[in-house]
């Protein structure tokens, strides 16, 4: 986390230390967890599909939250805008969220504790993107 937040802050400039790099040969995949910082090299030659976006998964929907929160803050650190959808995302998850825990699927989204914190990150993403909403 500490990795992750110094490079947030200043991404063209931070020169961590820590490198991790694998290679792929054809026919192999690879998935990052959201929020992992990554860049892609690949051979001119060769094909290459490449995938990404989003991926909610239900353990971690907390911390998916802090991601969008971060990118929110630090727009520097995604090669995308976040900010005109981010409330969208955020809304539909949160009504995804009260299904689930209305189901009595609480323990699958991390406990209550995950649940009170995905709900204090969400005030502070609609927040950011108010402004955003008021002036277009």
């Amino acid at each position: 986390e500490k990795e992750k937040s110094r490079w947030s802050a200043d991404p063209l400039n931070y020169t961590g230390t820590k490198l991790r790099y694998v290679i792929l040969n054809p026919g192999q995949t690879t998935y990052f967890e959201p929020g992992t910082i990554h860049f892609v090299f690949r051979h001119p030659m060769h094909q290459t599909v490449m995938l990404g976006g989003h991926v909610l998964r239900w353990s971690r929907v907390d911390s998916w939250m802090e991601i969008v929160l971060n990118q929110l803050r630090f727009p520097n650190t995604t090669n995308e805008d976040v900010l005109p959808t981010a409330a969208v995302y955020v809304e539909t998850v949160a009504k995804l969220v009260l299904d689930r825990e209305q189901q009595g699927s609480a323990e699958e989204l991390g406990g209550k504790t995950a649940i009170e914190n995905f709900f204090r990150l969400k005030k502070g993403i609609l927040l950011l993107t108010m402004s955003y909403q008021l002036r277009y």
